[in-house]
């Protein structure tokens, strides 16, 4: 997507009826708001603010720029004081700040204007007949960018203020974050991590103190998990000292089949200990069904929802049905960071207790340590992040269920492709859209995605147990585990970006059908 800067001029022009290019640039907006991000910079609003005060001799200025704001969808980059020095380099000081923020933002932002010397000096500034609009855009699975300019002025605040207060290391910002998403998943706790694989591990080490009173589990230890799934799953239980015993997948679903599991503590009885249920790609497992057999066998039950921030089984969110829930908030997740990052939920005091010491070297007092502890703390800054992207999370929620809709009316007839099933009980909030690909070669279908400057990915080509860490050292097999096999072959997420709109889902749509019909 391109970034499109708008000279004060062209705003003007936008508002100013009898101004020359009126009509010109109020098509242009218009015709092209799905297509373009369009941005002013913050010095401009005071400018802009006073012209037209003078020009319309209206009371409502303010309400007016806010509406043109909010119908083009327009955000507000704030200037840096490296932005104001670099400046002084031009003839005229407000066009070198446009581009020294242009410059900042990359090379996919242009800056739209009717400023002649402007256009001369800079090699990304034009006027509308200069713009070249059938340059072919590039498809990313999700673009980072874009959300980031969306809510550009939140972030910048909260990343300044964390700056400024020099709290950096288990600030206030954790404890709110914490607070924030324990009453969001409705858990009693939340404690803050360095990564979703650290969640994992710490819940595992946390359960085999509380329930065997020794630091790690025994080898001889089984914990159920899906081979179908990222490898921190299957080796955070390698980490904990125990065994990953895999079953496999409901291919509908590619979520663990629970009636494998049931099936499975049948044939190994007393040595498994818990089960790793992952929530793929943001749908709920079947969580009825995951606890009632927990219950019955008394095994612990530690969530992975590194996938599943804001999913919902039969109205209740995952990571409040176990004894833990554990969170990612990787830069790519729903709800992500600017690195690593992550969160454990948990009802269980003592559990609470246990990882609290373990984030911090394993002790209440760092110099007086009670068990094998790690440097697991999540960051203040990334705390701070996160607290200001929570307040879209719904939105985005919403936002790639529409777009998990669009494809579904639209590929659901194509015969070579599968589109996800959704339970019924389940709130589905697609960190990935993946189809699966029949009576087609999956490398020449990316390949022509390639071809078209479309990404899409393979979530996961290798099952766990076919992992030379799990081969190398351990692990049990259930079964054939021929779902995650024909899975691992056949599976392909397209892009859902929650900020791309129809015109950008639609092409990948549009290539789906013609490759179709080779």
């Amino acid at each position: 997507m391109k970034y499109i800067i708008l000279d004060t001029n062209i705003v003007l022009d936008y508002f100013i009826e009898d101004r020359s290019f009126h009509n010109k640039v109020k098509n242009f907006l218009e015709k092209n708001k799905e297509k373009f991000k369009y941005l002013i910079v913050s010095y401009q609003y005071d400018t802009i603010f006073y012209i037209l005060r003078r020009f319309l001799k209206e009371a409502n200025i303010n309400q007016k720029i806010e509406e043109f704001l909010r119908n083009y969808k327009i955000n507000i980059i704030s200037t840096t004081g490296k932005d104001n020095l670099n400046s002084t380099k031009y003839k005229d000081i407000e066009d070198g700040i446009l581009i020294s923020v242009c410059e900042r933002i990359g090379k996919d932002c242009f800056i739209l204007t009717n400023d002649m010397l402007l256009i001369k000096e800079f090699n990304r500034a034009t006027n509308i007949d200069g713009f070249n609009l059938d340059i072919e855009e590039k498809l990313p699975l999700l673009n980072l960018k874009l959300e980031y300019i969306s809510y550009v002025e939140d972030l910048e605040n909260a990343i300044l203020k964390n700056c400024i207060s020099a709290n950096y290391i288990l600030g206030p910002e954790v404890k709110e974050l914490e607070q924030k998403v324990a009453s969001y998943i409705d858990t009693k706790y939340a404690i803050g991590c360095s990564s979703g694989t650290d969640a994992l591990v710490l819940s595992l080490r946390a359960l085999a103190i509380k329930n065997k009173n020794q630091e790690y589990w025994d080898k001889e230890d089984l914990i159920i998990t899906t081979p179908f799934t990222f490898t921190a799953t299957g080796d955070s239980i390698l980490r904990a000292g125990a065994t990953p015993l895999f079953v496999d997948i409901d291919l509908d679903t590619y979520n663990i089949n629970p009636e494998l599991v049931e099936k499975a503590i049948k044939k190994y009885g007393k040595r498994i200990k818990g089960i790793v249920p992952v929530h793929l790609y943001g749908q709920p497992c079947n969580m009825d069904e995951i606890v009632r057999i927990a219950k019955e066998n008394d095994l612990f039950i530690v969530e992975d929802c590194a996938q599943s921030f804001g999913a919902k089984w039969d109205g209740k969110y995952t990571g409040s049905f176990g004894d833990t829930g554990c969170f990612s908030f990787f830069p790519s997740k729903n709800l992500g960071g600017f690195g690593d990052g992550g969160m454990i939920t948990t009802n269980d005091e003592k559990l609470y207790e246990l990882i609290s010491m373990l984030i911090k070297h394993g002790g209440k007092d760092k110099y007086n340590v009670d068990h094998i502890g790690y440097n697991a703390r999540l960051d203040t800054l990334q705390a701070a992040i996160l607290l200001a992207k929570m307040e879209y999370i719904d939105e985005f929620t919403e936002r790639r269920r529409k777009i998990a809709k669009f494809y579904d009316e639209n590929l659901q007839n194509i015969d070579w492709i599968i589109t996800p099933k959704v339970l019924d009980k389940a709130y589905h909030v697609y960190h990935q859209y993946t189809i699966r690909i029949k009576d087609k070669n999956r490398e020449k279908v990316q390949k022509m995605f390639i071809d078209k400057g479309i990404q899409t990915m393979v979530y996961y080509p290798v099952p766990l147990y076919k992992m030379k860490v799990f081969i190398n050292n351990r692990m049990e097999i259930f079964g054939d585990l021929k779902n995650s096999e024909i899975a691992s072959q056949s599976v392909l997420s397209l892009p859902i970006e929650p900020l791309y709109g129809e015109e950008e889902i639609k092409k990948v749509i549009d290539n789906l059908k013609i490759m179709g019909e080779r």
